[in-house]
């Protein structure tokens, strides 16, 4: 017996060994990365990308560009238009709609609903925020332009305003394969909700009990009270496709939206997400761009009715560096000494380059910031008359 026992701890000690030499663990402060992509690179999942939202900037990836079917994170998109829905009046969260046949219709998870049974949006929010429930995704589309079809309509147009160009939408739920996307589309899609804090305070609930049944709801984010800055969104799995997660995190004046497709275990994606969000914000900041004086001075106009026009930066944007080479930024400025009448508002007089030990960050172009007219005789003639009154 005893010999059993020692050969059967034996045994489990060579499997568990085994098993954790084979299993890859990423963390944010190995020393030997040298940037997010060498991070990316070491984890497990087949589709990566992190973005950051307030500058849209894309900071690294892995397949981020391969369409994949993305499930319930077709819901994303679906609680975006809600949002905006709200925003606009059409319906408010304390609007009561009611379930159709097609929305009972649902399979997969639901939270129950009866074929002519009221409910709130401020309920149906919950459900598809909290939890992924198809009848509920359904009723909010038909509520918000009177059916699904529509709805998702609706959906495609706003996903090619995002730019999201890889993204194809074929319901509001995630049932159909056709539900296509991919990891940087998606990464976008999720900064969108990131920056207008769309329906934060429901992504953040662990846990709510919604409708007449009392439906339990409980989040499968595991990043919610777990990670600092965790705005929410959503965790859900496919035979094929695997493991999803589209997670974001605010700190300081940055948030970083991280999409994983096609992880192969749940623990692991959420440590992979954890840990590229984490060298995000440990190795990047936000630069605000110091615009020269002498790149705002007033610029001679020659033969106008103005001495002088005024100047402008008309792109000038907030850009993600390296964190703490903000120093290391300079500028050209190559600006034009003399402008011939007529000055356009919007005209262009230069460029300014921000620059570093690398080459260009960024260019924005100078323009005049005012009108100047041509000098014609009626002008030429009224300064005279001017002058003269003044002697």
């Amino acid at each position: 017996m005893f010999r059993k026992l020692v050969c059967f701890v034996a045994a489990v000690s060579m499997m568990t060994l085994g098993f954790f030499n084979d299993l890859k663990i990423v963390s944010a402060e190995d020393d030997e990365l040298k940037t997010i992509d060498d991070l990316i690179s070491n984890c497990g999942c087949e589709n990566i990308a992190v973005y950051e939202a307030n500058t849209n900037t894309l900071l690294g990836g892995k397949g981020s560009n391969k369409k994949k079917y993305i499930s319930h994170l077709t819901k994303l998109m679906t609680a975006l238009l809600v949002y905006d829905n709200i925003e606009n009046g059409n319906i408010s969260y304390d609007t009561k709609l009611t379930t159709s046949e097609h929305a009972n219709s649902m399979t997969g998870i639901q939270i129950w609903l009866d074929v002519g049974e009221e409910i709130t949006v401020d309920e149906l929010i919950k459900a598809i925020t909290i939890s992924n429930a198809n009848d509920a995704a359904v009723v909010l589309a038909e509520g918000c332009c009177g059916s699904e079809k529509s709805f998702v309509g609706k959906m495609n147009q706003r996903a090619r305003e995002l730019g999201m160009s890889g993204t194809h939408f074929d319901d509001c739920t995630g049932i159909s394969h056709k539900n296509v996307s991919t990891a940087a589309d998606m990464a976008v899609l999720t900064g969108e909700l990131a920056k207008n804090s769309v329906f934060e305070e429901y992504y953040k609930m662990r846990i709510a009990n919604v409708g007449c049944k009392g439906s339990q709801l409980v989040t499968q984010n595991k990043l919610v009270n777990n990670y600092k800055g965790c705005c929410g969104y959503k965790s859900c799995y496919d035979e094929e496709v695997g493991e999803m997660l589209s997670a974001a995190s605010k700190q300081r004046d940055m948030a970083i939206c991280v999409v994983l497709i096609g992880g192969n275990d749940n623990d692991v994606i959420f440590d992979e997400a954890k840990a590229v969000m984490t060298y995000a914000f440990t190795h990047n900041e936000v630069y605000y761009p110091e615009i020269p004086s002498e790149a705002l001075a007033e610029i001679p106009v020659e033969h106008g009715q103005k001495p002088f026009a005024k100047a402008e930066i008309a792109d000038s944007k907030d850009i993600i560096i390296k964190r703490g080479s903000y120093r290391q930024i300079y500028t050209e400025l190559d600006r034009k000494e003399l402008l011939q009448a007529p000055v356009n508002k919007g005209d262009k007089i230069g460029i300014l380059i921000f620059k570093n030990d690398k080459g260009e960050i960024l260019r924005c172009t100078v323009t005049a910031a005012e009108d100047v007219k041509k000098t014609d005789f009626f002008f030429a003639f009224k300064c005279l008359l001017l002058n003269l009154f003044n002697i």
